[in-house]
């Protein structure tokens, strides 16, 4: 065992002995578009492809390139480990390492562009989490798993899961070596409606792989609904396994994001939710990252948003459990470095959203698929209609696409769209410095206890 390497003890992260909590944020919509982050409809594959069509293959490539290169620089980094963090979690599409067309060779300018940025963590002294955000077929019904259909394929077919066996072994080949790599992700949420059977053999399946070639570092594992449930989740046999929960109160209550909602029912409202969702994992005895939490920013109130977020992390502080904000860059909605307000991608996200955004997608896919059942079948149950939503919505991402995100890109020319990307570069972006500032003194303050 490698002591330089964070490890676990007992329920502790430690590394040379010493106990480690994992502050940190996400890279989140970097290797993995978000619609909502980058303010364009359809789903990261979906995106990618409009601009393929509408620019050609290789403008589509040099501009995502530059996108990528832009989106995390050395700056970044230095300017994430000012805030005083010491782990980043670094989400990615499966798509960047494996070509569907040819399914079983590996794409090496995926793991270049991932390396690029687990070299500079590691020159600045920062901690790595990698995290597998989407899946050939998806993992789970949602958009943030590259999902095109509304349904999580990922489970029903074995050849989708030995690609991402074959990943994870790949990977952690790679890593094996680097003590700045604190451990490996291996699925980001995993969907609803699993079998035990199913889950735990798909894990079981994974961690083998790795151990065959890396020995030494954490395997991260999240439960199944989203990671918000432990009750598949069989004990794991492996010494350096943790748990993973995702902790976002306002998807449970809408209620708390409203500024003036009673302060104390707020908190009472945050730790019912959340010492629920850790309940299930107490048998398990193993340390708990918290990989996401975070807010989406409506309006200006920063002060409120910081409020929030404290919250959230010092109830994981509180626990002993570690911690990861989602999220660190994007297009005005969760980021707290943010291209500003003037720039060429936010003009583009200006045009975009005077047809479509994400909270109106949903609204009007609930509202199609509660028509259909009321007025050619009969009213669905809960359940039901919980479950073909989704597909619903992955209707309306495929219309968006076509009907509103096409046409907006085909009225701007390349030579325009082409310095697009340089919105997100770091001297382009603004600083949500409030909470940035806030974050920084809770962080200065758990040290100095």
């Amino acid at each position: 065992m490698r002591k330089d390497f964070v490890q676990i003890r007992g329920r502790e992260f430690v590394v040379n002995g010493e106990p480690i909590t994992l502050r940190g944020w996400a890279l989140g919509s970097w290797m993995n578009f978000e619609h909502f982050m980058m303010g364009l409809p359809g789903t990261n594959s979906m995106i990618q492809e409009a601009f393929v069509e509408v620019y050609g293959d290789e403008n589509a490539a040099e501009l995502f390139d530059v996108l990528y290169s832009q989106f995390v620089r050395e700056e970044d980094i230095d300017f994430l480990k000012s805030i005083g963090i010491n782990s980043i979690r670094i989400p990615f599409a499966y798509r960047h390492f494996i070509d569907d067309a040819n399914p079983y060779d590996f794409l090496e300018k995926g793991f270049q562009t991932l390396n690029r940025v687990v070299k500079l963590c590691g020159k600045k002294g920062l901690h790595v989490i990698l995290d597998l955000h989407s899946t050939p077929g998806s993992q789970n019904t949602d958009w943030h798993s590259d999902n095109i259909t509304g349904q999580a394929l990922f489970w029903k077919y074995r050849c989708f899961q030995d690609q991402i066996v074959k990943l994870w072994r790949e990977l952690a080949s790679r890593y094996a070596g680097n003590r700045w790599i604190a451990g490996y992700d291996i699925i980001n949420e995993p969907g609803y409606g699993l079998t035990k059977k199913e889950f735990n053999e798909f894990y079981g399946r994974v961690i083998a792989a790795i151990r065959e070639v890396d020995k030494d570092h954490i395997i991260f594992l999240e439960g199944d609904d989203f990671g918000r449930s432990f009750e598949l989740l069989d004990e794991p046999t492996d010494p350096r396994t943790a748990l993973v929960v995702h902790f976002y109160p306002f998807v449970i209550d809408e209620d708390v994001l409203d500024p003036e909602f009673d302060e104390k029912r707020r908190k009472e409202i945050f730790e019912e939710i959340f010492y629920r969702q850790i309940h299930g994992i107490a048998r398990f005895n193993r340390p708990v990252w918290c990989g996401e939490s975070g807010y989406e920013f409506i309006g200006n109130r920063q002060d409120f948003y910081s409020k929030l977020i404290r919250y959230n992390i010092s109830l994981c502080e509180d626990n002993n459990i570690s911690w990861n904000l989602w999220s660190y860059k994007d297009a005005r909605r969760m980021g707290i470095v943010v291209p500003k307000e003037d720039s060429p991608w936010m003009r583009l996200r200006s045009k975009i959203e005077k047809s479509w955004d994400h909270k109106w997608e949903q609204k009007v896919s609930m509202e199609a698929m509660q028509y259909i059942g009321e007025k050619y079948f009969k009213p669905l149950d809960e359940e039901l209609f919980y479950d073909l939503e989704f597909r619903m919505r992955s209707i309306m991402h495929r219309i968006a696409v076509e009907q509103i995100l096409k046409p907006v890109l085909r009225s701007i020319p390349w030579e325009e769209m082409k310095d697009y990307p340089y919105s997100f570069a770091f001297e382009n972006c603004e600083i949500k410095d409030i909470i940035v500032r806030d974050i920084k003194k809770f962080i200065i303050d758990r040290n100095n206890r």
